[in-house]
């Protein structure tokens, strides 16, 4: 039976920089679904299995695969397919400090008698399939489950592998091939058809990779030109706002000039009435004060150049000065 398979990576290290879905994973949420009981259960019973890539969940749209489903083509018809396991997972740890450890053992299928030789080429790599939300490139991805991992070409962590990057020599397909045969005990018309089935779901992966980082181009462009769209508006609304500010200034100052210019005594309260006007309230107590200036008799006061002061009337028995009431007094209200 081929040894287990020991793995270690660590969420924040992907270890890619041109490739790779570059997705960010929440350490408490991963926490959780490492830890939750059904977690822990279905890698007790041995039920958290992993396929030679993702192609076959991919199809099935479903994470969770009977041993025979049935796979829609394009063209509408349906193909029925044999899901046989190639590892399972017996131990899955989440540490606080983002590092992943996950035991795999390669089952005697021979799906996992491919996995075992591609990992002896140093090809491939560990990737688990988890259900929830793929935030996408940026985006924050939220997992609600677990279901195992599968073997895939390009890990999405590079780190994700029973061997170490590093040292891993230049291996071709022949090489490949050769490894397979020889560790795996199947003829080379088994291997070669499996490696052919793995090696198109990952170019199958590749392609939905280069689909997503497009689609996530177009938006991030779009996204893009909103802000500068948005960046005019504020710049414009700032402009605005400079012009009304000045325009209030100018207004409250032609007021207050016109208040002490006035022939009435503007009180104080009745000026910041007319300053804000910014309800009824303000408005009728301009009313009342204009009214009241209105009402009054200022014929008798020397107001102006051109004001000819008339006689006061006498009477019979005294004769009184004409007195001229105060212009700061004139109004009172």
């Amino acid at each position: 039976m081929p040894q287990p398979i020991k793995c270690t990576f660590n969420l924040f290290q992907e270890g890619r920089t041109y490739t790779g879905h570059h997705r960010q994973y929440i350490l408490e949420n991963a926490i959780k679904v490492c830890y939750a009981p059904e977690t822990r259960e279905k890698i007790r019973l041995r039920e958290a299995l992993g396929y030679l890539g993702h192609g076959r969940r991919e199809l099935a749209k479903k994470l969770t695969l009977a041993e025979v489903g049935a796979v829609k083509l394009p063209d509408g018809s349906f193909v029925i397919t044999e899901n046989v396991p190639s590892n399972v997972t017996t131990a899955f740890e989440v540490h606080k400090d983002g590092a992943v450890e996950h035991t795999q053992d390669i089952l005697e299928t021979d799906p996992g008698k491919i996995v075992s030789g591609l990992n002896e080429s140093r090809v491939g790599g560990f990737s688990w399939a988890c259900g929830g939300f793929d935030g996408g490139v940026g985006g924050k991805t939220n997992l609600t489950d677990f279901h195992g991992f599968d073997y895939v070409m390009n890990p999405g962590f590079a780190k994700n592998r029973g061997y170490i990057l590093e040292s891993a020599s230049a291996a071709n397909s022949s090489f490949v091939l050769e490894s397979i045969v020889k560790i795996g005990g199947i003829s080379e018309i088994e291997a070669e058809k499996w490696l052919k089935h793995w090696t198109a779901t990952a170019i199958m992966e590749n392609a939905i990779l280069q689909d997503r980082l497009t689609e996530q181009a177009i938006l991030e462009d779009a996204l893009r030109d909103q802000a500068e769209q948005q960046s005019k508006q504020i710049e414009q609304l700032t402009n605005k706002l400079k012009i009304t500010e000045e325009t209030e200034k100018k207004r409250c100052r032609m007021i207050t000039e016109t208040a002490q210019k006035s022939v009435v005594a503007v009180p104080a309260h009745i000026l910041e009435s007319m300053l804000a006007l910014a309800n009824e309230d303000d408005f009728y107590k301009l009313t009342a004060f204009f009214e009241a200036a209105g009402r009054m008799n200022m014929s008798g006061l020397p107001i102006g150049n051109t004001h000819s002061r008339k006689n006061v009337p006498t009477h019979s028995r005294r004769r009184e000065k004409p007195e001229y009431g105060s212009v700061l007094a004139a109004v009172e209200f």
